[in-house]
């Protein structure tokens, strides 16, 4: 893509993988514009200025991926329809709790409404959706990068809202590729946090001492991930020629580490404070699925608000804990020239950032 009046699309610019992507796509492209799709322009004049984006290259479209047309007025969508060549849709709903209404408002339903839109644009040559790699939902073994059917259900309602929108753009005509990120746990390999996710809650849950018991098996491989390599994957794939109907996972793959190395070494940044040394934490009891389960009744039973809202927020992420999966990484890392980063450069690093800042995310990046 070199042509001047070639354009991007860009959707979840202001997130943890559209915010890195768009800076790579215009810095391997230097003669393409983008057009963001933003909902709130205070809060992307806010994240510009924080990225120092080259504004003159990046045109901000109001609008909102859950509304048919995007809610983009027609003298848009001819500019669209005339100049984009590249859809990178990374726009998502994140929060594992939603209900499943909700989810599919903006995961399912709104990748219908980007996707549409776009079927509408004849210098279309790529439809890049990012996906999760958690689509594998409650299946476990080696995870190959292909469609799923789904028949192994889900752990929350996100999960499945993003198998659904898999589906709606696998059924289309467009000429798509999907990327699947594992569990982004940080920035880059400086271990700094701009988002609080499901992960990071957890990890201060046990680092206070409030949750005894965790699903899973020491062995059991977690793929997480850094968003700047998730972002260069993305690029990689939006940019590369002969992808069309493919899919890639974005994670650790054999790279990934056991739940019980990863434990270990946060349990081992901790201790480096003499004040929590002295509280004696206990790491929690790794346990089968079905006894976690007794542990969450357990809980609910005893009457404690508390407790039971800690488990309740649990629920929705750490019984993937129990259900190992080893993400093949094959097809992006012949895409990417080479494998994903090792986990132990940036995961101590990240368990340091997150103690520093009292969990808080970097207000420098958080949008």
């Amino acid at each position: 893509m070199t042509a001047r009046n070639d354009a991007f699309f860009v959707t979840g610019a202001t997130g943890l993988v559209g915010g890195p992507t768009l800076q790579r796509l215009l810095a391997e492209e230097r003669g393409a514009h983008a057009f963001v799709l933003v909902r709130d322009p205070a809060r992307w004049r806010a994240h510009a200025t924080d990225r120092r984006l080259d504004r003159g290259r990046i045109t901000p479209l109001r609008g909102d991926v859950t509304e048919p047309g995007l809610g983009l007025g027609p003298r848009v969508r001819d500019v669209l329809r005339a100049r984009v060549r590249v859809v990178v849709h990374c726009a998502a709903d994140t929060v594992f709790s939603r209900p499943l209404e909700q989810a599919r408002a903006v995961n399912a339903e709104g990748t219908a409404h980007v996707a549409e839109l776009a079927a509408t644009w004849p210098r279309l040559t790529r439809f890049l959706h990012v996906s999760t790699a958690f689509v594998a939902g409650r299946r476990v073994g080696r995870i190959a990068e292909g469609l799923d059917d789904g028949s192994a259900g889900f752990v929350n309602h996100y999960e499945r809202s993003k198998h659904e929108a898999e589906r709606i753009v696998a059924a289309s005509a467009l000429p798509w590729a999907l990327v699947r990120p594992g569990v982004i746990a940080c920035d880059g390999p400086d271990g700094r946090v701009s988002r609080l996710g499901a992960v990071h809650r957890a990890l201060r849950l046990y680092h206070n001492g409030l949750a005894s018991m965790m699903p899973g098996e020491a062995s059991n491989r977690i793929d997480v991930v850094s968003a700047d390599w998730v972002a260069r994957c993305v690029t990689s794939v939006a940019l590369a020629e002969g992808v069309e109907g493919g899919v890639f996972h974005a994670c650790s793959g054999e790279r990934a580490r056991g739940l019980g190395a990863l434990l270990d070494d946060a349990y081992a940044v901790w201790s480096e404070c003499p004040e929590w040394r002295r509280r004696a934490i206990a790491p929690p009891a790794l346990t089968d699925l079905d006894t976690y389960r007794l542990f969450e009744d357990a809980v609910r039973e005893t009457g404690d608000a508390r407790l039971s809202a800690i488990t309740r927020s649990l629920s929705h992420f750490v019984p993937q804990l129990a259900l190992p999966k080893t993400f093949d990484t094959a097809r992006m890392e012949s895409v990417v020239g080479g494998p994903p980063p090792d986990p132990s450069t940036f995961w101590a690093a990240m368990i340091r950032n997150l103690v520093a800042v009292r969990w808080a995310p970097d207000a420098r990046h958080a949008a």
